[in-house]
């Protein structure tokens, strides 16, 4: 009997110990679990904010590419290039005008110049619809300023045409305005230009007033 009673106590110790360990063991689990959780939720935490980065960032950027189309499409669609014949401070000095080859265009006065009338060639040495890039950028005034580059048609028409007309004034004309009429230094090859001036406000202003109208037009109506 004394041996089987120590048996039973050894089982019962052994059943014991066991039992110890493992109420050890899950606790130390548990400790662990507890310990991991928060570096868990860092990292979750973490990759949260670098995914909702790349979002707003891949969002903005199709934002600016849909704003750069449609500045893009503006300048297409709206800005021509003429050669200017005469320039006065009003439209009747520069009568009489050949209506079938000449037009008269306005350019709107500055802080610095007053208003400008022009006879234009009406024929366009070259048209928007040759401009395959425009962006609107800052000289080292920090004024706005717009680059421009054409397709390799256009490149080649202002080539020739500024080698031609070399001295005289090329008006870029925005709708019915003339914007600027710089002259001619020399031969620009490479498809690249500039606009510059005041008066680019303008086609800033225009396309800001397109884009506030499109934005009211496509807004949902408030719900009552």
């Amino acid at each position: 009997m004394t041996d089987q009673n120590r048996n039973y106590d050894h089982d019962e110790f052994s059943n014991a110990t066991d039992s110890t360990r493992k109420s050890g063991h899950q606790k130390v689990e548990r400790q662990q679990e507890l310990q991991a959780s928060p570096q868990v939720l860092i990292v979750m935490v973490t990759v949260m904010i670098v995914l909702a980065a790349i979002g707003s960032l891949i969002f903005r950027g199709r934002i600016a590419q849909t704003r750069n189309l449609e500045f893009l499409k503006k300048i297409q669609t709206g800005i021509r290039f003429h050669l200017v014949k005469d320039q006065a401070i009003s439209a009747v000095q520069l009568e009489p005008i050949d209506s079938e080859r000449e037009l008269v265009l306005f350019e709107p006065a500055t802080k610095s110049r007053s208003a400008m009338y022009y006879k234009l060639d009406k024929t366009p040495a070259i048209l928007g619809e040759n401009v395959k890039e425009a962006q609107l950028d800052k000289d080292e005034m920090n004024t706005n300023i717009i680059k421009i580059s054409f397709d390799s048609a256009g490149a080649s028409l202002f080539a020739d045409f500024t080698a031609n007309h070399i001295g005289e004034q090329l008006a870029i004309v925005y709708g019915d305005r003339v914007i600027s009429a710089p002259v001619i230094q020399s031969r620009i090859t490479g498809g690249e230009a500039q606009i510059s001036g005041p008066n680019i406000e303008v086609i800033l202003d225009e396309i800001r007033n397109a884009e506030e109208h499109n934005a009211t037009a496509t807004a949902l109506p408030e719900k009552e």
